[in-house]
């Protein structure tokens, strides 16, 4: 999932833009973080849900991981939509006695036009979608615009290795939760994002530039400052987008090292960084995670 200035991370999802030229030949080394424990051992990477073509992301370390790992657990385990994608969307994802000119000023409306008119979309097909889903679907926009492959996420790629290898693909979430969860939050939330989406449309674009660099070689003190900066100013967005999710995910991994064996958990990277992220949660219930 993940975008705005959300889209300047990774959400959730971490979603990168394009406005430079290629990067430069290198070993990739993006993080993993680790916990053992005398049964199991449960590898960390973050993910992103789109990426751009040609772009080197995986270590050699990844490929040994899932050499060893006995299951791999995404945030979704299966990426195809579910059969009430359309009962969804028309019941949590559209507002016709809302529509998004009674909620945006004049000078939003504008740029919300803007955006559409560089990609051919009439505002009219927009004007009764909630503010969540306008946010999606313009965030969308903008990357496939800039170069992105909706088929090419990172985690669909380890998604795809796991099944040619026959490891089992377990999911943490479900689409109905996460769509529950994004139509769930405040319209005043929504609306917050929404602004900040329209408002950083162009500058977004290329600020994720310096984030796929850096994650690329294993820094992640671009993403930290952007993720800081996000639940500092979107509060709301980012409790119920992070701070929540996170300690879902920290309870699933509690549960994995119960068990027995090797583990691969592959979320947005956007859930490693910040405020009560993955990492620092179950350090506070007493784990030591190793960073890689």
């Amino acid at each position: 999932m993940a975008f705005g200035r959300w889209t300047r991370r990774i959400a959730a999802g971490l979603l990168f833009g394009t406005m430079a030229g290629p990067l430069a030949a290198q070993t990739p080394e993006p993080p993993i973080w680790v916990i053992e424990d005398d049964n199991s051992t449960v590898y960390m990477i973050g993910t992103v849900h789109m990426m751009r073509d040609g772009v080197d992301w995986e270590s050699p370390q990844l490929a040994d991981i899932l050499d060893a790992a006995d299951n791999v657990w995404l945030e979704l385990a299966s990426f195809e939509p579910p059969e009430n994608l359309f009962g969804l969307i028309m019941e949590s994802g559209m507002s016709p006695d809302r529509p998004l000119s009674s909620l945006l000023d004049d000078e939003e409306m504008a740029g919300l036009e803007t955006i559409l008119d560089e990609h051919g979309v009439p505002l009219d097909s927009f004007d009764d979608l909630r503010p969540w889903y306008a946010y999606l679907q313009i965030s969308s926009l903008m990357l496939v615009d800039a170069g992105f492959d909706p088929q090419g996420g990172i985690d669909m790629h380890i998604k795809d290795r796991a099944d040619r290898m026959g490891i089992p693909v377990m999911g943490f979430e479900t689409f109905e939760q996460q769509f529950e969860t994004l139509s769930g939050m405040d319209e005043a939330v929504q609306l917050d994002v929404l602004r900040q989406t329209i408002i950083e449309y162009e500058e977004a674009k290329i600020s994720l530039v310096d984030e796929l660099e850096s994650w690329i070689d294993g820094d992640l003190s671009t993403l930290e400052r952007e993720t800081a900066e996000i639940a500092e100013e979107l509060e709301g967005f980012y409790d119920v987008l992070f701070t929540e999710r996170n300690l879902g995910f920290a309870d699933g991994i509690e549960d994995i090292l119960s068990g027995k064996g090797t583990s691969l958990v592959a979320v947005g990277l956007g859930h490693y960084v910040g405020p009560d992220s993955i990492p620092e949660i179950l350090e506070e219930r007493g784990y030591m995670v190793e960073r890689r």
